[in-house]
């Protein structure tokens, strides 16, 4: 048995041979294609493993600017998902990253019955998977939007989506 405490004769030794078994086993029944980092070849402190998971991208540019006096969530930050896409993405693609590419440039600021509403410019970019979203939906307070003028739809849109803070997930920067 190998000393714990002899660090690089377990990455030598015990370290890859683990790691690829990970990636081509378990990291395969989960359905992901996974592989070992090439640059551990180069450092071997670097991360292990290197996979692709499924990824949905939500391209957000219309602010909800009633966000703060309907949801309580300052509108600068508040995102919509799509209660059915939740659904569906748990079924289908349990692993799933979803995207929030956040980008407010051309409309900053609406009337809304004689009360204007704003937002700054902004580009920020988040990510979360299933799980993150779920918590930052709680954390918001579990707020859904209706759509009104989806109630007839039948073209598949969402009819109800979450309402929630976009900075409760991960910032890519």
């Amino acid at each position: 048995m190998m000393d714990t405490e002899e660090k690089l004769a377990w990455c030598e030794k015990f370290g890859v041979k683990t790691e690829l078994n990970f990636a081509l086993g378990t990291m395969h029944e989960f359905g992901l294609p996974t592989y070992l980092n090439p640059a551990k070849r180069h450092d071997k402190y670097t991360h292990d493993l290197c996979t692709l998971f499924p990824t949905d991208l939500k391209t957000v540019r219309t602010p909800l600017f009633k966000a703060q006096e309907m949801f309580g969530i300052d509108p600068q930050y508040a995102v919509t998902f799509n209660v059915k896409d939740g659904i569906r993405y748990a079924e289908l693609y349990p692993n799933i990253i979803v995207i929030f590419d956040v980008e407010w440039r051309d409309q900053c600021s609406l009337d809304i019955g004689g009360t204007t509403y704003e937002v700054k410019p902004m580009h920020q970019t988040h990510v979360g998977f299933l799980a993150d979203i779920r918590n930052a939906i709680i954390k918001s307070g579990n707020k859904k939007i209706q759509y009104a003028k989806r109630v007839n739809d039948k073209q598949g849109n969402a009819k109800e989506s979450f309402v929630f803070d976009v900075r409760d997930l991960q910032r890519l920067k």
